[in-house]
């Protein structure tokens, strides 16, 4: 889910439009096939834990005021280790409030999680409707999931996966640095479930990596089927979706639609410091690019996806592009002012600046601020954006939408409020 994985997602025309619909705005209604259908209700968010790290902490106590808008919570990540070819949590402290320095101290090989775990079954237990995700991968970290699926480990690295659902087993050395033991770190109950987010980059090996993805997915379906009649109780596994016609050349996304609850959409960064020319990061429609949201889900729905299967991705951060005259296609250089910035740095450095001119882009709907001063374009979501982003998910009948990620707005959590889901 992470920006610099979602580079891919300008080959979006390629996959899904022709030439004759380059410059067309938004579709005017949901195929014949689908209208059947009703609307889902789904309202999931990410949470990072490597969040409560920043200046600008954001921690799971942040949550409890919008705990009642949202439906599920995905923690990010549980990552791959490519020497073991398992699954790592990779900040102990953050995650579960120990370090091995201080789990090596404890006589005990059980101990309950303490950290971002402990505080999200409280939170969960407070708001019994919540249902938590853990999300495997991310952009920084999918590069080791293709390590261990080069090396015939799949299935191996998504097994290990599934046994942290419930407590994380953490090998200890001994005093002497010779020998080890197993301290288990137990949460049980907290987990509802998987989130693939395994981001693939350009290459050749494709097709291997796209039956390793295959089989990696169906093992998780099979797995958590087993565990929800054990737990009785709903076992979900979702997937992040890039947009990369190298992929898609390879895999059945019908055929991986069918295996998971629902797809989350990567439906951001069509445009943004790694762009030839300033653009918008999350239109909804437009009739200046081959890039949007509306293309790329109805684009999905003619591969055979269901939109009952579609989870909108909702972008709670923009991009700054530098040094130009603030118009869409215009050039720009890439400074350090070129980056990517969360919704709530962008309103307090730029959006409440009377130097900075606000601007709606009508076929978009998106907006966009100009600093003629500064020379900076930002194209951002704002609350009436990501409300038409809400409205157009239930027109077309999708199953929700997803926020990467809740640590990006402001204070007053004005975006997540924002959102109103239709009855």
């Amino acid at each position: 889910m992470m920006i610099i994985a979602i580079k891919a997602m300008f080959l979006v025309y390629a996959i899904f439009c022709t030439n004759e619909q380059a410059f067309s705005a938004c579709q005017t209604g949901l195929p014949k096939k689908y209208e059947h259908l009703q609307p889902g209700k789904v309202v999931a968010a990410y949470f990072a834990g490597f969040d409560i790290y920043r200046k600008a902490a954001y921690k799971v106590e942040d949550i409890y005021p919008i705990a009642h808008k949202l439906t599920h919570i995905i923690y990010a990540f549980a990552v791959p280790n490519p020497k073991t070819g398992l699954c790592e949590l990779p900040d102990l402290r953050a995650d579960v409030g120990m370090s091995k320095e201080s789990l090596a101290k404890k006589k005990s090989d059980h101990v309950s999680a303490g950290g971002n775990f402990e505080k999200l079954l409280t939170l969960k237990q407070k708001h019994p409707h919540l249902k938590i995700l853990l999300s495997i991968g991310g952009g920084t970290y999918s590069k080791y999931i293709s390590e261990i699926a080069q090396k015939g480990g799949t299935l191996k690295f998504a097994q290990s996966c599934i046994d942290m659902l419930d407590r994380y087993e953490c090998k200890i050395k001994g005093k002497d640095g010779k020998g080890e033991r197993s301290v288990f770190i137990e949460y049980e109950g907290l987990f509802d479930g998987i989130d693939i987010d395994w981001e693939w980059k350009n290459g050749s090996e494709f097709s291997q990596t796209a039956q390793d993805f295959v089989a990696m997915t169906a093992f998780f379906r099979k797995s958590l089927d087993i565990r929800s009649l054990q737990k009785k109780t709903k076992q979900f596994l979702t997937c992040a979706l890039q947009a990369n016609i190298s992929i898609y050349k390879s895999i059945s996304l019908s055929n991986i639609a069918s295996l998971v609850d629902w797809v989350n959409v990567m439906t951001y960064d069509f445009a943004g410091k790694f762009s030839k020319e300033v653009g918008l990061n999350a239109p909804l429609c437009n009739s200046w690019s081959v890039y949007s949201v509306d293309k790329t889900i109805h684009g999905l729905m003619s591969k055979g996806v269901s939109p009952e299967r579609l989870v909108l991705g909702i972008p709670l951060y923009g991009h700054v592009f530098d040094k130009t005259d603030g118009s869409i296609g215009a050039s720009f250089e890439k400074t350090k002012a070129s980056r990517s910035l969360s919704y709530r740095t962008i309103k307090e450095k730029y959006l409440q600046n009377k130097a900075c001119k606000y601007s709606w882009h009508n076929d978009a709907s998106a907006p966009s601020l100009y600093c003629s001063t500064d020379k900076l374009f930002i194209s951002f979501d704002d609350e009436k954006s990501i409300q038409e982003k809400v409205d157009y998910a239930y027109k077309n009948k999708l199953k929700g939408i997803a926020l990467w990620r809740l640590a990006h707005d402001d204070d007053d959590h004005s975006l997540v409020h924002a959102i109103q889901m239709k009855a």
